[in-house]
C-alpha cells in the first residue's frame, strides 16, 4: 500500500505541475515530450531512487528485518525526491 499510495502522489503532482507544458507540447505535435514530462519521467526516477534506496538500506542492515519492496517506508522518501526532480524540471527551458 506504501508502494502505491507513493507513485500515485508522485504521478498526482507530476500532472499537475506539468499540465500546462504538456498541452502546448502536444499541441506542437510532441506527444512523447509531454507523456514523458508528466508520467514516464517521475516514474522512472521513482522507482530507480527507490531500488536504491531499498537494496542499499538491505545491504547495510543485514540481520534486522526489512519489510518487502512495496510495503517499505522507503518509498515516500523515493516519492519526495521524484518530486523534488518534477520541481526542478520545472525551471529547465524547453
Amino acid at each position: 500500500m506504501h508502494l502505491l499510495l507513493a507513485l500515485g502522489v508522485t504521478i498526482l503532482t507530476a500532472v499537475a505541475l506539468n499540465i500546462k507544458s504538456a498541452a502546448v507540447a502536444s499541441s506542437d505535435g510532441n506527444w512523447g515530450g509531454a507523456v514523458g514530462a508528466m508520467i514516464f519521467g517521475p516514474v522512472v526516477v521513482f522507482f530507480l531512487i527507490h531500488t536504491i534506496l531499498y537494496y542499499g538500506t538491505r545491504l547495510v542492515r543485514r540481520k534486522s528485518p526489512l519489510k518487502s519492496y512495496s510495503r517499505s517506508r522507503l518509498c515516500y522518501i523515493s516519492a519526495a525526491v521524484a518530486i523534488l526532480g518534477v520541481i526542478g524540471s520545472l525551471g529547465q527551458p524547453t
